[in-house]
């Protein structure tokens, strides 16, 4: 099980903004629990589908099929078992996360760090589950790169994973058997360094006849992998960060965990030029 859980930060900073913005909030059972007064506040929630992110405004916001808009935490689900990646609440009082606190220590409360977060390139905010962490500095974190993403006890078998976000390319990785993303929209894989170079490569030669979006890049920040989205406005098109990926002990790279439907590769499937299974 995971440390934190983590969230998109262009995910959770939207939610925040509209807590903000509201002058009724909604009285919750995580406020109840947590004795708390009314207040602008995230929600986290933990159910049979997750753990997810809310905001407590009123009006309600409101998805397209008329649910509650709530963004998830991704991780890992073990497929024999059920167990995920997420840490579980100890108590409903520890989902109640309000914007707006005074620190002694001059710290910067919930809203203001997101907002520095999506300022600086932030990408990814990381949250303890522990309420009583809030009084060690500890509770929230933000940060370029996720923590926490493989499961620690995965068993991993090489094998040919493909695709469509890398434009059906098929690269050798190992795969952690037995477990899936918590959507199960595919398998978890790690990469070797050659199969991230050739990934790069490949999705550079893809760049020149793709549309604004339809395919990232990667490049490399030292030894870190850097995943970019190019983004056009109709006047003008920029790439920005999306994602970091740091290698980890085995120099292996989580590129695309829990965003990108990796899925195994048939016998028969393409694979892009040197990923023939010759290394």
């Amino acid at each position: 099980m995971s440390d934190r859980l983590w969230f998109r930060v262009e995910d959770a900073l939207p939610l925040a903004e509209h807590a903000a913005a509201t002058r009724v909030h909604l009285k919750t059972g995580q406020q109840y629990r947590a004795s708390a007064p009314d207040h602008a506040a995230l929600i986290w929630s933990h159910d049979a589908d997750g753990d997810w992110l809310s905001s407590n405004g009123i009006p309600r916001w409101y998805d397209a099929d008329g649910a509650d808009h709530r963004v998830p935490a991704e991780t890992w689900t073990h497929t024999a078992t059920g167990a995920i990646g997420n840490p579980v609440p100890a108590d409903d009082g520890h989902g109640f996360l309000p914007l707006y606190t005074e620190h002694l220590d001059g710290r910067r409360d919930l809203l203001d760090l997101l907002r520095y977060a999506r300022h600086h390139g932030m990408n990814w905010f990381g949250l303890h589950p522990d309420r009583a962490s809030e009084a060690t500095n500890g509770r929230y974190r933000i940060s370029r790169y996720r923590g926490d993403i493989s499961p620690p006890l995965a068993t991993w078998t090489p094998a040919s994973v493909t695709c469509d976000v890398v434009g059906g390319g098929a690269y050798r990785a190992m795969v952690a058997t037995g477990y899936t993303t918590l959507s199960r929209a595919g398998v978890l894989c790690r990469f070797p360094l050659f199969s991230v170079q050739r990934m790069a490569a490949h999705l550079d030669a893809l760049y020149p006849g793709d549309m604004p979006g339809e395919h990232p890049r990667l490049r490399f920040d030292g030894d870190e992998a850097v995943v970019e989205w190019e983004e056009d406005d109709g006047l003008d098109s920029r790439w920005f960060e999306d994602d970091r990926v740091v290698p980890d002990a085995n120099r292996c790279y989580v590129i695309g965990a829990y965003q990108w439907p990796w899925t195994l590769v048939t016998a028969t499937a393409p694979t892009t030029s040197g990923e023939d299974g010759s290394r």
